[in-house]
């Protein structure tokens, strides 16, 4: 639930190789859009071994931690990037990203043979040395070649793969704060974060001081996804539509891929559809700093036009000296509106 008392004691710090040094000021972006987390802090140069450790440090774990209203919670696990020393101003600027930087950094060529997307997914994570909560796929990955179903990678990252399979799944990936790597499907909310406006008050009242909700009319009119396919060795075309209810339309959509069969055809077109309907509704939210509110969480919003819970896609922290704040993304379409 948003914070409804309002401001309080407030400081940030990044620990990087065991030295802690206290934030000047300071931002985390989190993510839940199959993409990298990040941090960029601003700390005093004169703060006691500051200057040594990031003058010379190479492989480190750098942890972004904040201290609101009397709370210390980790927002961050990572490594720094990158340090700027401004002898001037007597600052050093530090920005890095969570763990999963290094699933970018990594590149493959090579086929699995009759594996799940799930599988592989797993398979990468701990290649670099993560570990992670992957929900179970249901097909295998890839196409169908002869016997086989074939998933072939060409010179790309592990990142570039695991988001492949994510589009394939209906999913999305993130780390959260310790560094754990999360696969789960696309709607699925672990834990909400709840905010609500009164608009029969006047003044109005809310526990939020930001909030927007924007409509994307096309995206909430029927969404007609068909993929087809044609299957050299069968000498069969496959072909699946996937409807999304909506006011107005339809809105169609094709897309040929070759090699697929039956299920895989059906697959591809209801997680496309979902795709294109999860963006009608997206909800811009801004509070009190809070560490709470997390990427895989629902936000659930109450007294809108638009009332229900929104998978959250980005999470940012604005913090130091001056305060903390905290801005929230969260997106889906119209409750009810499901990929047949």
């Amino acid at each position: 639930m948003a914070i409804t008392q309002g401001a309080g004691p407030h400081a940030a710090w990044i620990t990087i190789n065991g030295l802690t040094i206290p934030v000047e000021v300071g931002s985390v972006s989190l993510s839940a859009k199959r993409k990298t987390s990040s941090f960029n802090v601003k700390v005093p140069m004169s703060f006691e071994g500051a200057q040594e450790t990031l003058a010379n440090v190479g492989d480190n774990e750098a942890v972004i931690t904040t201290m609101t209203r009397g709370q210390i919670s980790t927002l961050l696990t990572g490594e720094a990037d990158d340090a700027e020393f401004d002898y001037i101003a007597r600052t050093i600027q530090i920005t890095g990203r969570d763990r999963s930087a290094k699933l970018h950094a990594k590149k493959t060529n090579e086929k699995w043979l009759n594996r799940l997307p799930s599988e592989i997914v797993q398979d990468l994570i701990e290649r670099v040395g993560m570990s992670g909560n992957i929900g179970a796929s249901q097909l295998l990955a890839g196409k169908r070649l002869e016997k086989d179903f074939v998933r072939l990678s060409d010179n790309v990252s592990f990142a570039y793969i695991i988001h492949k399979m994510a589009q394939f799944d209906g999913a999305r990936w993130w780390v959260d704060a310790q560094g754990q790597f999360h696969y789960q499907p696309m709607d699925a909310m672990q834990g909400e974060y709840s905010i609500t406006v009164n608009q029969n008050k006047r003044p109005i009242s809310s526990d939020c001081k930001v909030l927007k909700i924007r409509r994307n009319i096309q995206a909430g009119k029927k969404i007609a996804v068909t993929v087809k396919a044609w299957h050299p060795k069968r000498k069969e075309v496959f072909e699946h539509t996937s409807n999304v209810e909506g006011n107005g339309g339809p809105r169609e959509y094709n897309y040929h891929i070759p090699t697929l069969e039956q299920d895989h055809v059906a697959k591809h077109a209801r997680s496309m559809a979902a795709a294109r309907a999860r963006h009608e509704l997206t909800v811009h939210a801004q509070v009190v700093g809070d560490p709470t509110p997390v990427p895989g969480m629902g936000l659930k919003v109450t007294g809108t036009d638009f009332d229900q819970a929104f998978p959250i896609v980005t999470v940012h922290h604005a913090f130091g000296m001056t305060g903390h704040s905290t801005s929230i993304t969260a997106r889906s379409a119209k409750s009810g509106r499901q990929a047949s």
